[in-house]
């Protein structure tokens, strides 16, 4: 018997390449799904002309808007400056205004735009277009719509709410200018109402400020009036209280007071003094209550009057000399060395000469204090004796300059006020807006809406969106069987070959059709067979048989015949075509092939070499002997023992002894016996003769097997898969079975060897 494969266990391989990008795979995929993306790439540009020719023209009108607030302050003295915060805040502002429903109601009336059948009756939408010619479809059962009134008028609101919702306005750039825009179905509709924006919001600014000049007139003028009667009221008073008091601007009161200054002054100056010599004393005592050690420290107290300068100095120069000394020869010999006991002796006795004369210096300094504290004291007593003399005196010129100051503020507010009045009567006379319109709107010359590039990229872009959705949605649905590298990798079985699509099903149709496809498939596969020569190159057919040749041979045993069986998953996958073109292949290459129906149900290989037989597996026993149904081919030298029964035995012979006995017994008769089994699943036969062969050939159909129904079927049968000695995918479509494979595969490389390798014109794809 056959040896059983040892064939690698189901895995994902990995392969070195795979952790970059594949760009490769990517463009596999690409490919395949090619017809995919240009059919709704193709619908988005339907799409995208619909929308074109569906949708109305807009137009698109705009004028520009400055505001200058230099125009207002032209006719003021004084322009107040502008931060660009203010400017800011202000544009802000006068866009909403330009947006609210006051200017949009102003701009209908304007243009009396509630009985405007253009304004009121606009061209449908696109989507109105759409509704409309749905219901005119469905008239019929829906009845026709009713058609817009002649006499089409409209609320001011109505209209403001139309104008507000087709017009827009915005800043341009950081400037302060205005754009306002309006979109309309004709061009000299969006002209005049842009123009007719920009005239409403200007004339709304003149309004607002002729208002609000009217308000600030009338408001002071009843200021004027009543600031009047208050100041003459208080310049009344002024003379009065003056009458009074018998206050007058005379010498006695000049005097008087520059007596007091200069006392002020000379107690200013005693006070300094004072603060002057009582901060050094302070000092000075500080550094006494420390003691001589510190007193050389404080070495540059020692100056002001009272004191040698030239003795300052040398004890000056002669301090900083020891110390200077001490540090040299403490940093050369230590502290300990003799030197520097003996300076330190030495700068004892010059910081008691410092200390003696920081003493002497403090005594003059708290005898300069007492004299200056007692000079403070009677200034102090001369000034408190002139300002009782003078208190009554300045009493009432207090009560004097309050009235006269009163009378003054008064007269101040009253001539701003009255200035300001003046300019509000100016402005109302030649009023000046803020705003003024720098760009008047003119009818556009061509249609801002629909944007055909736009729209076509639109649809560009839906449309590959469309595309690559559906794309990928058809690469995650394929689960079927596309090439050999697949068989290893989700079945861990070796992969035997491709087969082509050949000719027409024999299943399908009536009897006689089925009789006339089985006869041109047969004649279809003897000449493929037949027609081998090595001088022209071979086909994808014939090497795929030819590879299962080799298999069974390098698994056989020389003194043994091979017992293959044949069988696929699901039914019309193409087990019973290769199971006729494998035994014509062997028996034209010379061996003796018996080629077994054992597919009771359909019986095809009988339909397809032998279809006038009239007995066959099922009439086996009794008198009847295997050989007696046994048919040759006599142009191959093919013997079919068919799947009839004269006698309508049962299907269990199957699994019988005699089944068991017929291939012991063609063993010795034949080179080759091949068994067209039924499909597996929930068919036992093939499993029941599973047991007698030397192995399965797998066929399977490109494109259609599930790869997840045979991993199934071969994981809950693992005795099954050590059976099956190679798969097979048939009915491959050549031309397409390059784009599944993946970077570097073999199907890629196909077209290379064309000189040896090629797919029959005869076959059909």
């Amino acid at each position: 018997m056959l040896e059983r494969s040892q064939l690698p266990a189901m895995s994902d391989p990995h392969s070195s390449d795979r952790g970059l990008l594949d760009v490769d795979r990517l463009f596999s995929i690409l490919r395949r799904q090619l017809r995919v993306l240009l059919l709704c790439l193709g619908l988005g540009l339907m799409l995208a002309v619909i929308y074109l020719m569906l949708a109305p023209k807009s137009y698109v009108a705009t004028s520009q808007i400055l505001l200058d607030k230099n125009l207002k302050d032209s006719v003021s003295d004084i322009a107040p400056q502008t931060s660009a915060v203010d400017l800011e805040s202000e544009v802000l502002n006068q866009i909403e205004v330009m947006r609210s429903s006051r200017i949009a109601t102003a701009v209908a009336q304007a243009e009396n735009l509630m009985t405007d059948r253009e304004f009121l009756n606009p061209p449908p939408s696109f989507s109105g277009r759409v509704k409309g010619m749905l219901l005119g479809l469905l008239s019929p059962i829906l009845g026709s719509p009713e058609a817009d009134p002649d006499d089409l008028q409209a609320t001011p609101e109505e209209a403001a709410g139309a104008l507000r919702a087709n017009m827009f306005v915005e800043r341009v750039g950081r400037s302060a200018v205005i754009r306002v825009g309006y979109e309309a179905s004709s061009p000299e509709l969006a002209q005049r109402i842009a123009a007719a924006y920009a005239n409403v919001f200007v004339q709304d600014q003149l309004n607002a400020d002729i208002d609000a000049t009217k308000q600030a007139a009338d408001w002071l003028q009843q200021r004027l009036t009543e600031l009047g009667d208050n100041q003459r009221q208080a310049t009344l008073a002024v003379e009065e209280y003056r009458q009074q008091s018998g206050l007058s601007t005379s010498e006695d009161e000049n005097l008087s007071n520059q007596r007091l200054q200069a006392l002020t002054a000379q107690l200013v100056t005693a006070q300094a003094e004072s603060a002057r010599v009582n901060a050094l004393a302070v000092q000075l005592q500080a550094t006494i209550d420390a003691g001589p050690s510190a007193a050389g420290a404080s070495i540059a107290l020692l100056s002001g009057s009272g004191v040698d300068d030239k003795t300052i100095s040398d004890l000056r120069i002669r301090y900083a000399s020891i110390q200077s000394r001490i540090n040299e020869v403490s940093a050369t010999y230590g502290e300990d060395h003799p030197q520097v006991t003996a300076l330190k002796a030495e700068n004892q006795a010059l910081q008691a000469q410092i200390f003696a004369q920081l003493q002497g210096l403090n005594e003059q300094y708290q005898s300069q204090l007492t004299i200056a504290q007692r000079q403070e004291a009677s200034l102090r007593d001369a000034i408190e004796t002139e300002g009782q003399l003078a208190s009554q005196t300045n009493q009432a010129q207090v009560k004097l300059t309050e009235l006269q100051q009163r009378s003054t503020t008064l007269g101040v507010i009253y001539n701003s006020f009255l200035s300001r009045y003046e300019e509000a009567v100016q402005r109302q006379s030649f009023p000046i807006p803020s705003a003024r319109i720098i760009t008047v709107a003119q009818a556009p010359e061509s249609a801002s809406g629909p944007r055909t590039l736009f729209v076509a990229a639109g649809g560009v872009i839906f449309g590959l969106f469309l595309g690559l959705m559906f794309g990928t949605f058809n690469e995650l649905r394929e689960r079927t069987f596309r090439i050999g590298d697949q068989v290893g990798n989700e079945l861990g079985l070796r992969f035997l070959g491709y087969l082509p699509r050949l000719g027409p099903d024999a299943h399908k149709g009536s009897r006689g059709d089925q009789t006339k496809a089985a006869l041109a498939l047969h004649g279809m596969i003897k000449k493929q067979v037949e027609e081998r020569r090595a001088n022209r190159p071979t086909t994808a057919f014939v090497e795929t048989l030819k590879s299962a040749k080799l298999v069974m041979r390098a698994r056989g045993k020389p003194d043994r015949s091979a017992v293959i069986g044949v069988v696929s998953v699901l039914p019309g996958e193409g087990k019973t075509t290769y199971s006729v073109a494998l035994a014509e292949m062997l028996a034209t290459d010379g061996e003796r092939v018996l080629l077994i129906d054992a597919d009771l149900r359909q019986a095809a290989s009988t339909r397809l070499v032998a279809p006038g037989a009239t007995s066959g597996l099922m009439d086996i026993g009794g008198t009847i002997s295997w050989r007696d149904v046994v048919l040759a081919d006599p142009r191959s030298g093919l013997h079919i023992l068919p799947a009839l029964s004269s006698s309508g035995q049962s299907s269990d012979f199957l699994s019988s002894d005699g089944m068991q006995s017929l291939l012991e017994e063609a063993r010795q008769s034949y080179d080759y016996v091949v068994i067209d089994l039924p499909p597996l699943g929930p068919v036992m036969d093939a499993r029941a003769v599973l047991p007698w062969t030397d192995g399965f050939i797998l066929v399977t159909e490109w494109g259609r097997t599930p790869r997840r129904l045979v991993r199934s079927l071969i994981e809950h049968e693992p005795e099954l898969a050590e059976d099956i000695v190679g798969v097979v995918l048939n009915k491959v479509d050549f031309r397409k079975l390059a784009q599944y494979s993946d970077p570097g595969g073999a199907e890629r490389y196909m077209g290379s060897y064309s000189r040896y390798y090629q797919v029959d014109a005869t076959e059909k794809v």
